[in-house]
């Protein structure tokens, strides 16, 4: 059996049902997805590989997009619940910052699978937000992604600090 770190290749002729139901599969078990698509030709193949790095999960045009994660519906709306989402507030602790690290990760790969950080609107929201912080203004790229206003109010919903002790907050904030 393979290992954690461990990764292996494997190779599937699939119909694109039964692609986007192993799309699915991995998203809801919250594992990393990277594809490889070959397109048949003549020749070994090799140089038909193209590596994509997210999951396309296309946007209902029956929602009202949300402004701040740009998602429709909401990436916080019921419909897009995950297993790992509490079902109600935890009760206010020390150590939930811990707990909301966890989940603003998960809400990070739903966001990237989703496909938010490569809209136009969110890299030109990313470089303003730069702009205003003179320790990367003269940067042109930052490994950092903003998390949206509706995805840190939910998981500060979820785990709340003690009466008086102020967030942290984020960068950009």
């Amino acid at each position: 059996m393979a290992g954690e770190s461990e990764k292996i290749t494997l190779l599937l002729k699939v119909s694109s049902e039964q692609r986007d139901a192993i799309a699915k599969l991995f998203e809801d078990e919250n594992w990393n997805f990277e594809e490889f698509v070959m397109t048949e030709s003549e020749g070994d193949g090799a140089e038909n590989f193209v590596r994509t790095y997210r999951i396309d999960h296309s946007q209902d045009p029956e929602h009202t997009e949300c402004q701040h994660c740009l998602c429709r519906p909401c990436i916080t709306d019921e419909s897009n619940r995950q297993m790992w989402w509490e079902p109600e507030p935890v009760p206010p602790s020390r150590n939930n910052h811990a707990l909301r690290k966890e989940r603003y990760k998960y809400f990070w790969t739903m966001l990237f699978h989703r496909g938010v950080f490569l809209d136009e609107r969110y890299q030109n929201r990313k470089l303003e937000a730069m702009r205003q912080d003179p320790r990367l203004r003269n940067q042109v790229c930052h490994r950092r992604d903003l998390l949206p206003k509706c995805v840190i109010e939910l998981v500060r919903e979820w785990f709340p600090n003690l009466p008086g002790v102020p967030y942290m907050g984020h960068r950009w904030e």
